[in-house]
């Protein structure tokens, strides 16, 4: 290969992904990173906070098994909890380290910004490239009002710190990291409110895993505002009082800390794109075209900075098709499927089309359901809030959507991931033979279900 110097700028799950693949490939990488390595994900997103959602999920589990004749009385050290976190982030980090090491990707720890088209400023050295990968994700969004302040205002980065935790804990965003953590903290004990602008939780996935979300946080004692817009913030005695309006009425509601989780940024602003000639949209987010390549035909960006679903697993995607694509050891997108995950109590995982997505624009659908309930694995693990969900199209029985409301969907849902990237039919799906008794037996029972042939539930 004559173009062989290939420097990226972030060494988060899409950064060091494509750093590995492309040593391996022979290309001379040279990974830049201002903070630590693995970014946003490994230290102070996905990690840590499964860490706690895993701890927390065998306290609840405990705690409530006494309908199974497990009697427990549960306490948590918070000390502790905290340690098991920061262990897990550390081992991770520590792999992602020695692997790059061992595979002789270059290192360097600074703040990168472009000096040119093919060259890069850091630590006040330039450094010239064949190609750059932009790999430096996103940030929280700040809203008016609500200052952070790493104290009582904070983002999901300090929220995962539960060395002490709050009484009160107002969340102000129903998305994927509200939820999660508003489903550790309920779990550790603490009353837990949460505002939300839309009229529901989690926008834009399908409507009865949303409704179940919504129904099992309650159960946990979540309290929810929808279609309310979170205003301002003071001190009153013994924490912070926050304004809101909800259908046009003003209230009040008090809390020890809130976590703002409303949305995240493109880290795009320091880099310098304009001497590189790397254009961005409004927001901020990189253009791209289908083989991720800016403006700029030696410069890619991935992940976060780019838009779409902001995903760990998408950015490592990317990554692996730019490398692979300059080696030219592939070509074109490696994916048309993203699956996604919500880790509340239960799991909610989905891929492809929501059922009103389709509804809305005339697609012709058939929909199978298959209830945990009705699952023999589900019963005997004490289990069975949720279902499995799949939306076959109507004439060609092809799979446009697969959701996953219950016990490990987030296991599961790479099977119908899998199938659809495959284009294995609804009615094919249903003919293989699963393993009894196990929780994957009810996507075999939804996808038959799309054909009104499951077995193991009656339909009118």
């Amino acid at each position: 290969m004559p173009d062989k110097k290939l420097i990226i700028i972030g060494a988060g799950p899409g950064g060091y992904v494509a750093a590995l693949r492309g040593a391996r490939l022979g290309f001379d990488v040279t990974l830049i990173e201002k903070d630590k390595v693995g970014g946003v994900c490994l230290n102070v997103g996905c990690i840590p906070t499964k860490a706690l959602l895993s701890a927390t999920e065998l306290g609840h589990d405990a705690a409530r098994a006494s309908g199974m004749g497990v009697l427990a009385d549960v306490r948590y050290d918070l000390e502790k909890l905290d340690a098991f976190k920061e262990s897990c982030v550390k081992k991770l980090t520590g792999g992602v380290e020695f692997l790059l090491k061992r595979n002789g990707v270059n290192l360097i720890k600074g703040e990168a910004s472009f000096a040119g088209p093919d060259r890069v400023l850091v630590n006040g050295q330039e450094l010239a490239f064949d190609h750059a990968i932009v790999a430096t994700g996103s940030s929280p969004i700040e809203i008016p009002g609500f200052p952070f302040d790493g104290e009582r205002i904070i983002t999901s980065t300090e929220a995962l710190s539960v060395k002490q935790i709050p009484e009160r804990l107002l969340i102000i965003g129903a998305g994927v990291i509200g939820l999660e953590m508003a489903t550790v903290y309920a779990r550790l004990g603490t009353q837990v409110e949460i505002i939300e602008m839309m009229p529901g939780c989690l926008p834009g996935m399908d409507k009865d895993i949303v409704r179940l979300a919504e129904a099992e946080l309650k159960k946990l004692g979540v309290r929810f505002n929808f279609g309310s817009l979170a205003s301002s913030c003071s001190d009153c005695e013994g924490g912070l009082v926050v304004d809101f309006t909800c259908g046009g009425e003003t209230r009040k509601t008090e809390a020890d800390k809130v976590l703002v989780c409303v949305g995240r940024r493109p880290n795009s602003s320091a880099l310098g794109l304009e001497r590189a000639g790397v254009e961005t949209t409004e927001r901020g987010f990189i253009k791209v075209n289908e083989d991720l390549r800016t403006t700029n035909p030696k410069v890619f960006a991935i992940g976060d900075v780019i838009g779409g679903p902001l995903l760990a697993h998408k950015a490592s995607a990317e990554g692996l098709q730019v490398v692979e694509g300059l080696a030219g050891v592939s070509s074109g997108k490696r994916f048309r499927f993203i699956p996604s995950v919500v880790y509340t109590d239960p799991e909610l995982a989905s891929v492809g089309a929501a059922e009103d997505e389709l509804t809305a624009t005339g697609t012709p659908i058939r929909v199978g359901k298959f209830p945990f309930a009705a699952n023999g694995r589900a019963v005997a693990s004490g289990k069975t809030s949720g279902f499995v969900k799949i939306i076959a199209h109507a004439d060609t029985d092809e799979i446009l959507g697969a959701h996953i409301a219950g016990p490990h969907a987030s296991e599961m849902i790479a099977e119908l991931a899998l199938a659809m990237e495959a284009g294995v039919k609804a009615a094919q799906l249903g003919k293989v033979v699963h393993p009894h008794p196990t929780l994957s037996e009810a996507i075999m029972e939804a996808a038959e279900d799309v054909h009104s042939a499951a077995v193991h539930i009656f339909r009118m």
